[in-house]
Parts: structure tokens; sequence; C-alpha cells
């Protein structure tokens, strides 16, 4: 598959460590770190401007393990959805449908668990998280950079496909999302989440995979009330980033939890 990485970069020794430290990564066609930039919406776009070499876009977050075998599955994945919906808008590797239930396929160290499943083709969803964005440049699809900071743009992209027509879809692309659990989600998370309510205001409600954005707010207020007693009552440990996820691959594979990716067939 011809394809470009589009990578906003703030923290280098976690892009060695996780993005670049995957064995796939050295096919792309391309990769573009944009670094500076103020908001995932405006690098996201310049990197689509710098894009040259492949129609298939793929934006990912910094630390992302692309698992070896990563690009083969993706491919396939792309080339079924493509066969029945060539127009299609936008894909990831884990959203959330119009249900509220989950598709995809990762393992998150800021969650300490698996996510999804393997499966072949795509499922159609209504919001992407951010982990792993995949885009046809040729689709036309822009990020709205009038959206702040660095949250909520894929459930963002999504909508926008949806206006033009475009279905949105989870792959199995299984990755690792090498993160740090938040405490409380900072304040430009619920910014954004309220541009999103004023934006789509006729769409609403939007299940996104971290929060519902309703009228009035309601899903926001209890999620902070909630994860407040749990910080209170410390009922969760906070995950943390690993410092080698490849090793943390083997070790997944080696105890049962995920099947290597190369062999999801």
């Amino acid at each position: 598959m011809n394809w470009t990485v589009i990578v906003a970069v703030n923290n280098e020794i976690v892009l060695k460590d996780c993005l670049l430290n995957s064995p796939d990564i050295r096919s792309a066609s391309e990769l573009i770190l944009q670094t500076g930039y103020s908001s995932a919406a405006s690098a996201y776009n310049a990197g689509i401007n710098k894009a040259a070499s492949a129609d298939i876009l793929v934006f990912v977050h910094q630390d992302v393990y692309l698992a070896d075998g990563w690009l083969v599955r993706v491919e396939r994945a792309v080339e079924a959805v493509s066969r029945k919906d060539p127009n299609w808008g936008v894909m990831g590797v884990w959203g959330i449908d119009c249900l509220g239930r989950g598709a995809g396929y990762l393992y998150c160290t800021a969650c300490g668990r698996k996510l999804g499943e393997s499966f072949d083709g795509g499922r159609e969803i209504r919001s992407l998280d951010e982990v792993v964005i995949i885009l046809r440049k040729s689709s036309g699809l822009r990020f709205d950079e009038h959206l702040p900071g660095f949250h909520m743009y894929g459930t963002d992209i999504c909508m926008e496909a949806a206006k033009r027509g475009m279905k949105s879809y989870a792959i199995a692309g299984f990755c690792i999302h090498n993160s740090n659990a938040f405490g409380m989600l900072p304040w430009q998370f619920w910014k954004c989440c309220l541009y999103l309510r004023r934006k789509w205001k006729s769409q609403l409600p939007i299940i996104a995979p971290c929060v519902e954005i309703t009228t009035w707010c309601w899903p926001i207020l209890r999620w902070n009330v909630f994860q407040a007693a749990n910080l209170i009552l410390k009922r969760h440990k906070a995950g943390k980033r690993v410092s080698d996820p490849s090793r943390l691959y083997r070790e997944l594979i080696a105890s049962g939890k995920v099947t290597p990716v190369a062999a999801c067939d």
C-alpha cells in the first residue's frame, strides 16, 4: 500500500521509542513530522498540503506502536471497505457506532487493557478516537482549524465526512497506544467538546469515544463527578506509558492476551 504518515510531534523521545520503533513505519512513502503547531487540525492540514506521494494518509499519534504486520492488516481492511464503499470517508482503529458500541482493536496502556477484537473489513461507526485516523487525500476532507488544541478532531472529521455523504469505519489495525492516563481530562478537552456541541447542534447527541455530547451537557458533568470520586476514593490505578512498547507487545502475545498481528488472517 502506498501510504503517507503524518504526525504532530511535541516529544522527540516518545516519538523515537514508539512510532519510529514500529517495524512497518519504514515502508511509508513519506513520513511528515509536524512540530510547533497550536492544534492538531492545523498540523494535519499542513501535512495534507505537503503530502505528495500517496492518496492514503495515516494520521497517527507519536505514542503509538504499530506492531509487525500492521500495514498488511490495514491494507486488506482498506481494500475490503473500498470494494463495498469506494467513497468511504474516514477509518480508524477505535470508534463508536450510533448505538454507543465500541469497534476496533488496540491495546491502551492508559486503560491497562485490550479494547475490541480482531475482525475483517470495516465496521461502520459515527465517531473515531484520534489515535489513528486514515483518509484518502482525494476525498477532499480537511480538519477544522477552529477546533482548538489536540482533542475531539476524530469525532469532528467523521461528522464532516457524514455531512458530505461519506461513511466512516473502524478497522482491526491492532496497535499499542502507549499513553499515560489522565486523572481528570484537561480543560482543553472540554473546550473542544463545547465547540462541537455548538458546531453540530442539529446532530446532537453525539457519542464520542470518551464522552457523549448533548444539549444540556449532563454526560460531561456526570463523567467529571464520577472521575473525581474515583480519584478521591482511589478506586482505579492510573495506567502509565511503558519504556519499550515492542517488549509489551511480545509480552501480550506470550500471555495470550492478543494474537500476533501477522497471524490474524
